[in-house]
C-alpha cells in the first residue's frame, strides 16, 4: 500500500469486532434512536399507572358585594382491575366572616357490562406493554442493520486492500518482465519489438493501481461514515480473509429464525395487539350498565347514603359496528400477514443455506485457478527466457493469474456476505457477535 506521508495521521488498526463496538457507540442514528426509547419506556410506565391513586387541589377565592370567601377543595380517586373507580372527595368553604362549611363524600362506581371487568379495564395496559415490545423489536432492528452494514462495510475494505496487493504484486512483476526483456534484447535472443508488449503492461498495471488505489480510498470512506469518525483517519484492517466451512442445516435455521427474527416477533405481538382491540370493540356493542354507591357529610351529623343503577341504550349507533368490523379485518390480516412472512422466510433461509454451500464450493474452484494460473505464468516466463514464448503470451498468463486472483478474492468476500446474510435471516446476527441488548448503553 501506499506509505503515509507525514502529514497525515497513523493508521487507525481496527478489528471488525472493534468496529462494531465503535459503530455501536458512536453511529449518530442509533443514538437518536436510544432517546427515543426513553421516551417508549417512560411512555409505558405512565400508562401502568393506570390504578395508580390520583389527587386534584383545588383552592379558590371568590368576592362578591355581600362577602368574600376562600376555600379549598380536593379529591383522590382510584381505579381498579374491574373497571370501578373509588373516589374521595373534600370541600372546604371559610367565608369572610369565619363561617366555613364542609363536605366529605365517598363512592365508587362499577359499570356491569361494557367497560367492565379485568379483560377490559387491562387492555390499555397489555395493548401498551405489546407496543413497548415492538418498539424494543425495532430497535433490535435497527442495531441488527447497524452491524451488519459496519461487516459489509469492513469486509468491502479488507476486499479492496487485497485487490490494491494484488495490483501493486502485479506491477512489480511487470516491471521485473520488462527488465528481463530488455536485458534479453542485449543479448539478442529475443526481438526488441518484445518490449513494446513488456511496457504496455506495466501501464496497464499502473493505470490499475490506481484505480484500485481509489476504490480502496472509497471503501474507507464509507467505514469511517458509518464508525462516525473523522474524514482524515485511514483505517487498516487487522483481519484477513478467511474462509471457515459452514454446517448449518436448513432445520437448525429456521427454527431459529422463527424464534428470534424481530420482524416475526414483531407479527405475533400484533396479532396479540388485534386481539384486544377486537375484545374491547365487542364490549363496546353492549349497554353502558353502571353501579354506583356515594357517602356524604355535608351537614354536621347527617349522612346520607345512595346507590344508584344507571343503564343507557344505545341505538342506530353503527360507528361501534364499524369499529368492530374494522378490529376484526385487522386481525384476520395481521394473521394473514404473519402467514406470507413465514413462508418468505422459509423461502430466504433454504435459498441462504444454499449460497453458502455453493460459496464455499467457489472459493474453492476460485484457490485451485489461482494456484494453476500461477503456476503457468511461471511457465510462460521460463519458455520466454529461453526464447520459446514471447512478451504477448507472459502479459496473456499475467492477465489471467491477476484475473484468478481477483476472482478469488471476489469468491471469498461473496461466501462471507452469504454467511452474514445467514445469520441475519436467522436472527442470530447479534449472538454471533456477542451482543446484549440489555448491556447497550
Amino acid at each position: 500500500m501506499t506509505p503515509v506521508s507525514a502529514d497525515q495521521p497513523a493508521p487507525l488498526d481496527l478489528t471488525l469486532a472493534r468496529a462494531i463496538d465503535l459503530a455501536l457507540e458512536q453511529n449518530r442514528p442509533l443514538l437518536n434512536r436510544r432517546l427515543d426509547r426513553e421516551v417508549q419506556k417512560f411512555s409505558l410506565e405512565v400508562i401502568e399507572d393506570r390504578w395508580t391513586p390520583r389527587a386534584t387541589i383545588r383552592p379558590f377565592v371568590s368576592k362578591d358585594r355581600q362577602d368574600r370567601a376562600t376555600g379549598v377543595s380536593s379529591q383522590v380517586s382510584m381505579r381498579v382491575p374491574t373497571g370501578g373507580e373509588f373516589a374521595l372527595r373534600w370541600d372546604e368553604r371559610l367565608s369572610g366572616e369565619f363561617e366555613d362549611s364542609r363536605a366529605q363524600a365517598i363512592s365508587f362506581s362499577q359499570p356491569l357490562l361494557r367497560g367492565a371487568w379485568m379483560n377490559i379495564e387491562t387492555a390499555p395496559i397489555r395493548s401498551a406493554r405489546l407496543g413497548e415490545r415492538l418498539n424494543a423489536l425495532a430497535f433490535r432492528q435497527t442495531v441488527e442493520d447497524l452491524v451488519v452494514a459496519v461487516i459489509s462495510a469492513y469486509r468491502t475494505l479488507i476486499g479492496a486492500v487485497r485487490q490494491v496487493e494484488i495490483a501493486e504484486t502485479a506491477l512489480q512483476r511487470a516491471r521485473q518482465q520488462l527488465q528481463a526483456t530488455r536485458a534479453l534484447i542485449q543479448a539478442g535472443r529475443v526481438a526488441e519489438r518484445e518490449a513494446v508488449r513488456a511496457e504496455v503492461t506495466v501501464a496497464t498495471r499502473e493505470l490499475a493501481l490506481t484505480q484500485a488505489r481509489n476504490r480502496l480510498d472509497a471503501a474507507n470512506f464509507r467505514l469511517l461514515d458509518i464508525l462516525e469518525l473523522d474524514s482524515t483517519v485511514r483505517i487498516h484492517p487487522l483481519e484477513r480473509l478467511q474462509v471457515e466451512p459452514s454446517r448449518v442445516t436448513f432445520e437448525a435455521a429456521f427454527a431459529e429464525a422463527l424464534r428470534k427474527r424481530a420482524d416475526y416477533l414483531q407479527s405475533a405481538a400484533l396479532i396479540d395487539i388485534a386481539r384486544i382491540n377486537l375484545a374491547v370493540a365487542k364490549n363496546d356493542l353492549l349497554p353502558d350498565l353502571s353501579l354506583g354507591v356515594e357517602l356524604s357529610d355535608s351537614d354536621p351529623g347527617r349522612k346520607d347514603a345512595q346507590v344508584r343503577l344507571d343503564i343507557a341504550i344505545p341505538f342506530n349507533d353503527r360507528f361501534r359496528d364499524v369499529n368492530r368490523m374494522r378490529a376484526r379485518n385487522d386481525l384476520r390480516k395481521a394473521e394473514r400477514s404473519q402467514v406470507e412472512l413465514r413462508e418468505s422466510i422459509d423461502v430466504a433461509v433454504r435459498q441462504a443455506v444454499n449460497d453458502v454451500k455453493v460459496g464455499l464450493r467457489l472459493t474453492e474452484l476460485a484457490r485451485d485457478a489461482r494456484a494453476l494460473a500461477r503456476q503457468n505464468l511461471a511457465i510462460e516466463r521460463d519458455k520466454f527466457g529461453h526464447g520459446l514464448s514471447s512478451s504477448f503470451e507472459v502479459s496473456s498468463s499475467e492477465d489471467e493469474l491477476v484475473q484468478a486472483e481477483q476472482a478469488e478474492v471476489s469468491a471469498i468476500l461473496n461466501y462471507l456476505d452469504v454467511l452474514t446474510r445467514l445469520d441475519y435471516i436467522s436472527g442470530r446476527t447479534l449472538d454471533s457477535w456477542g451482543i446484549r441488548m440489555e448491556t447497550l448503553p
